[in-house]
């Protein structure tokens, strides 16, 4: 006797929300994030992927990736190697969806096949900076906020020099030192000593970039803000080779918890921190 076994159904996992549509968006499940199964939780790709290094080439405006070392690539990260044109930047997808593939990058190039190190943030001199010193490889982290940070020399000196940095709403993230690592605000760097010392009023502008807003399954080891717990799939989508519409619970909504589906990374502890997300949306498991 064949044995059938009877899947999630739309929305089965609510025990109430908001009236009208208060608590449902439409929204889009990003390629490669797999079927999505109704209730499954998900986080929203508010900023680009931390970083990716890569094999690949670039024709006109295509980068073709052969490989991955590490990471992966997203819509908003700059990359940089050999041959490639400073500030090149990562603008949509085409056949490759995080990996090997095609993407668009905004500035027209020919570039022999390199490794390419891709980044969610970018570094640029204030204009009129006295100091050459450069900054270094910019890693992000959660925490990271979307848009300009501004780093700027307050007590310079001889081959040193004391900086602080604001973060994109103008909140102090932290105080450096020139030539000694720098970590706050879910941003890592190095600002290194030029040949030129900084004077007071220099530094630089550290963007972060904005991700697709798409919607992945919830990872709180991710780093592209689908590490904070964001909404629930109302219904099964595949996304496993393309985007899908979805509609999810994004907010005001009671849910049963054992009816919640999680992918397969998360542990006990991932989803105690997905859990406490969604109640900072007002959507509470009993």
């Amino acid at each position: 006797m064949t044995t059938l076994t009877e899947g999630t159904h739309a929305g089965e996992f609510l025990i109430s929300e908001a009236p009208g549509t208060l608590s449902r968006e439409a929204g889009t499940v990003a390629a490669g994030s797999g079927v999505v199964t109704a209730g499954m939780v998900l986080g929203k790709r508010t900023h680009a992927e931390a970083a990716a290094v890569v094999t690949g080439s670039i024709a006109t405006t295509v980068l073709t990736v052969t490989a991955v070392t590490s990471g992966k690539l997203s819509v908003g990260q700059t990359i940089s190697g050999s041959g490639i044109t400073a500030g090149t930047k990562i603008t949509a997808l085409g056949t490759g969806i995080g990996g090997t593939g095609t993407y668009t990058v905004d500035t027209s190039q020919t570039a022999s096949s390199t490794t390419v190190t891709a980044s969610a943030a970018s570094s640029a001199a204030y204009s009129g900076n006295t100091g050459n010193g450069a900054m270094g490889a910019i890693t992000v982290s959660a925490g990271a906020k979307v848009g300009d940070y501004k780093l700027t020399i307050v007590s310079p000196g001889t081959n040193v020099g004391n900086f602080i940095v604001e973060d994109p709403d103008g909140k102090f993230v932290g105080q450096g030192d020139v030539a000694a690592a720098f970590s706050a605000g879910g941003l890592a760097f190095t600002l290194a000593d030029g040949s030129t010392d900084f004077v007071a009023g220099d530094g630089f502008t550290i963007t972060v970039a904005a991700g697709d807003g798409k919607y992945a399954p919830y990872d709180d080891d991710n780093t592209d803000g689908t590490e904070v717990a964001a909404a629930i799939a109302y219904d099964e989508v595949d996304a496993t080779t393309a985007d899908k519409a979805c509609t999810v619970i994004f907010r005001n909504a009671e849910v049963k918890n054992s009816a919640l589906q999680w992918a397969a990374t998360n542990d006990a502890t991932d989803k105690t921190n997905g859990l406490a997300d969604l109640v900072a949306k007002n959507i509470v498991a009993r």
